[in-house]
């Protein structure tokens, strides 16, 4: 089957509960009622299916699913197919979101998702409850409260803290997951004393001669630390006399192979820290897999063993496959490198990308099922998507392991995360305070979570440069981590109303048959191309342009009065004038190799998008604009299109092709650089969990 394109709707049904009974009858739900944020589908034949997997973390579950997740898998029979260039399945994610229902979802003449005997469709969509609940929840409700001017509650965090404006909104703040006093509020909202964001130090292994103004404060910080690097400590000495042998603050020292010394000293001392490049870390996961890498000023030396019976492997600069780490995975048929989560957010069980080989095995071998492998590689990456070793930035490594099912490389049967910490065997390491991080928490002070996001870099990227709250959970003030699977998004004190809104997603399917003979066919197959302009770190907060005055910027806590926030310029009389116009944007810059691009859509959230832009950057093309995306808002004539909701968007896509009215596709070479750039409005309020993906199909000739 060649699918075309599609669309769907929310509706209510009747009888309640039995979709498909009255067609006729079903009422659309508007979306000030059930922000659909996003959704997963899928669409499977009969040579695959969809099969459930554990969360690998419950207590951590973002907001792209609930604790179980699905992935599809293809059967034997796949393999003897006559035509095995059709695909056995399809995923649908093309400008997604609440925003879909008016935006189009369609290929040029001669293109679309071809499948081969399809029979199944499967959902899972990202829903968030806005409706008031004094505005009622049945069909018979629909034109309560019309527009939203009647909004519902919101926690006091939500619109960043600024409270919902005298003329009332047209869109809930509950869309954007703001944290609240159930769980991850921030204290400049909930006060000093809440237990639901707990501000803490982070320390770090350096390769420095001290700390200098980095120095920990006491032996009970010192040591606690210590405990958490994975070595094994020996000793915890305390100097109660001044020691010139040891350097000032936390350092640790060793004894022999494998044991270790903590030390504190609060006495001023000429002795120096190792600043050497010589160092080896260790690291057993409880799973079975070890680790250890050994370091020198050019090359990673790095063993790695487990069991024989199955793939094992390990990730680094990681806590999760999200992060897209650097992977160095074994079976029974070699050591191999690959880079993880490479089909973004929305399929993050995906195997990711087979990597050239940049390692040199020395050695492998099998004692009692343990299989063990010796490679050597440079510290240096060839391309940025090999992890670096640089012991001066990073002496502390976050890595992930994962053992499988079997000898194929495919979803892991158990992972563990956990840290490498290098040390140099011969001198003093230093221990130093890098500053404060923090725990997003349930009310009472339990279950917390803490994480830094693997955001990019500048030039590619520029979260990290701007300072972004979404890459830490010190500065996070809401987004997906406080939108997990069930979760209330009020306050604490704010009711838990029992009224439940039924509703259910409809959608229609639009096919051609598809026809081959010889060599010519009805439908190329279009692939699915898939870049974060937020570069990865899944969403991003977009500040408001000033701090109002008792109000410190969450993330921005001592930002100074009338000084734009980072990645914000204005146009006017700012910040009182009425012409005061502000925006925010955020640059990504990539590469894609051998593409030709016939769709394009951008993921932007209502109420704040004014455009997504997609430019080529190489020799004589550069900064040409290949995809303009324009938001059309709407008015509030719902009695001619009930679609046409006030404060929410439609998102026209790019289409290029031989129709008539279409701008013919480009051919984008070996890595030709793209460029992707982002806007929207922060005049006087900022925005959570915004997005900025571009979700697009092309193929390779």
């Amino acid at each position: 089957m060649a699918i075309t394109g599609y669309e769907q709707d929310q509706v209510m049904v009747s009888p309640p509960g039995h979709p498909g009974s009255n067609p006729e009858q079903d009422v659309s739900v508007p979306i000030n009622w059930a922000y659909n944020h996003h959704y997963m589908a899928w669409m499977t034949g009969k040579h695959s299916k969809m099969v459930k997997l554990q969360h690998p973390d419950p207590e951590n579950v973002d907001a792209h699913g609930a604790p179980m997740k699905w992935k599809v898998v293809e059967l034997p029979s796949a393999k003897l197919r006559k035509d095995k260039t059709i695909p056995t399945n399809q995923l649908f994610s093309e400008g997604n979101g609440g925003e879909s229902r008016k935006s189009f979802h369609g290929y040029p003449t001669g293109y679309a998702q071809l499948i081969d005997s399809p029979d199944t469709w499967m959902i899972i969509p990202m829903q968030i409850d806005t409706r008031n609940r004094d505005c009622g929840v049945t069909p018979k409700d629909i034109n309560n409260c019309a527009n939203h001017k009647v909004p519902g509650p919101e926690p006091k965090q939500a619109r960043y803290g600024f409270e919902m404006p005298k003329e009332m909104s047209p869109y809930s703040g509950l869309l954007e997951c703001p944290c609240n006093s159930r769980f991850g509020g921030d204290p400049s909202v909930y006060g000093s004393k809440t237990k639901t964001k707990i501000v803490s130090h982070l320390y770090n292994v350096m390769s420095k001669r001290s700390c200098k103004s980095f120095q920990v404060e006491t032996n009970e910080e010192c040591f606690n630390f210590v405990a958490d690097l994975g070595v094994r400590i020996d000793k915890n000495i305390t100097l109660s006399t001044p020691n010139n042998k040891v350097p000032t603050g936390c350092s640790v020292t060793a004894n022999s192979p494998g044991n270790w010394s903590a030390v504190f000293n609060h006495f001023s001392s000429g002795q120096q820290c190792s600043e050497s490049r010589t160092r080896v870390g260790k690291v057993t996961f409880s799973i079975g897999v070890v680790a250890q890498v050994d370091v020198n000023s050019t090359t990673a030396l790095i063993t790695l063993s487990g069991p024989a019976t199955s793939w094992f492997g390990v990730g680094f600069n990681a806590t999760a496959m999200s992060d897209i780490p650097y992977v160095i995975y074994v079976n029974d048929q070699g050591v191999h490198e690959q880079l993880l989560g490479t089909c973004g957010s929305e399929a993050c069980h995906c195997p990711g990308t087979p990597l050239k080989q940049s390692i040199t095995v020395l050695s492998e071998n099998v004692v009692n099922n343990i299989r063990t492998v010796v490679v050597t590689r440079p510290l240096k990456g060839p391309l940025k998507q090999y992890y670096t070793f640089d012991t001066d930035a990073q002496s502390q490594i976050p890595m992930i392991a994962a053992i499988g099912h079997s000898q194929t490389f495919e979803h892991h049967r158990e992972h563990k995360i956990d840290k490498i910490a290098l040390f140099d065997l011969k001198q003093p390491n230093c221990i130093c305070d890098m500053g404060a991080t923090g725990s997003l928490c349930d009310s009472n002070g339990t279950r917390c979570i803490t994480f830094t996001k693997n955001c990019v870099p500048a030039p590619s990227g520029e979260l990290l440069s701007q300072r972004n709250p979404t890459c830490n959970s010190r500065q996070y003030g809401g987004g997906l981590k406080c939108c997990a699977h069930k979760r209330i998004l009020l306050d604490v004190d704010q009711p838990n109303r029992p009224e439940i809104l039924r509703y259910h997603m409809k959608i229609r399917i639009w096919f051609q048959e598809y026809k081959a003979i010889g060599h010519n066919v009805s439908h190329h197959n279009l692939e699915r191309f898939y870049y974060q302009t937020e570069a990865w770190a899944g969403e991003y907060d977009v500040p408001p342009a000033f701090p109002v005055p008792g109000k410190p910027i969450i993330g921005y806590p001592n930002w100074p009065e009338g000084k734009l926030t980072p990645g914000t310029s204005c146009k006017g009389h700012c910040p009182d004038g009425d012409d005061c116009k502000c925006a925010h944007s955020i640059v990504f810059k990539w590469t894609v190799s051998n593409v030709r691009l016939l769709y394009a859509g951008g993921h932007c959230h209502a109420p704040s998008c004014i455009s997504m832009e997609l430019y080529r950057n190489d020799t004589g093309h550069e900064m040409e604009i290949l995809c303009r995306q324009i938001p059309v808002k709407g008015k509030g004539n719902v009695a001619v299109d009930k679609f046409d909701e006030v404060g929410y968007i439609s998102l026209p896509p790019c289409l290029w092709g031989d129709d008539k009215g279409l701008q013919p596709s480009v051919f984008l070479p070996e890595n030709t650089p793209m460029v992707s750039i982002k806007y929207n409005r922060n005049t006087h309020v900022g925005h959570f969990g915004e997005m900025a993906s571009w979700q697009m199909r092309g193929v390779n000739f």
